[in-house]
């Protein structure tokens, strides 16, 4: 069998050396650079949750609708400092959760943006909700959680998350003991996977 150039013009064939070892020069791309170009890639952001006690209040919720997957590649918490709070916050991922005043009170998440700007039309069928002080996230199951003192960033990053259609993801976060005020963001990149290219 010959392998040969199917592209046109310059006629070339791949070449075999004495040890079996077919010669290439390959050009590959991510799955997110692929569905980035494609225009199912997307940047998504809670917007602004201030937080006024030292409760646990479910501040993001994420499920997707679509037919394709969805692949959670980073999730950042974006905490403020803390207005009379000391000691450790916590931030927990919930998977599938499914009921919870988050879902039944339902406000929107301030942005679900493509990350192909020549594609910013084509949009994403999820429900994505921002939460407020007090809300509830329940029927799922922690997924991971950290903890930390002060203002910062936290990236869940260790590898990613996928989720099929009509899998969720929540947010909840506890300030410190003695919380009155405390803003709290959350940003999702992710994107839609082609099920079939992964067979």
């Amino acid at each position: 069998m010959i392998i040969e150039n199917g592209g046109g013009a310059p006629q070339a064939w791949a070449k075999v050396d004495t040890n079996n070892r077919l010669h290439v020069l390959s050009v590959s791309e991510g799955f997110n650079i692929e569905a980035a170009l494609l225009g199912d890639n997307f940047n998504i952001n809670s917007g602004t949750v201030n937080l006024t006690s030292s409760n646990k209040s479910a501040v993001f919720h994420f499920r997707n609708n679509e037919t394709k997957p969805f692949v959670i590649e980073a999730v950042l918490a974006i905490i403020g400092s803390s207005t009379g709070g000391s000691g450790d916050f916590e931030v927990e991922i919930i998977q599938n959760p499914t009921t919870g005043t988050i879902v039944d009170n339902a406000l929107a998440a301030q942005t679900v943006v493509n990350r192909n700007f020549g594609k910013t039309s084509s949009t994403l069928d999820a429900d994505v909700y921002k939460g407020a002080e007090g809300y509830t996230a329940t029927n799922g199951e922690l997924f991971a959680d950290t903890t930390r003192t002060g203002a910062g960033v936290i990236e869940f990053d260790a590898d990613v998350m996928v989720l099929p259609k009509g899998s969720s993801m929540g947010i909840c976060v506890t300030p410190q003991t003695g919380n009155t005020s405390m803003n709290v963001k959350i940003a999702v990149v992710g994107y839609l996977i082609d099920t079939e290219v992964t067979k």
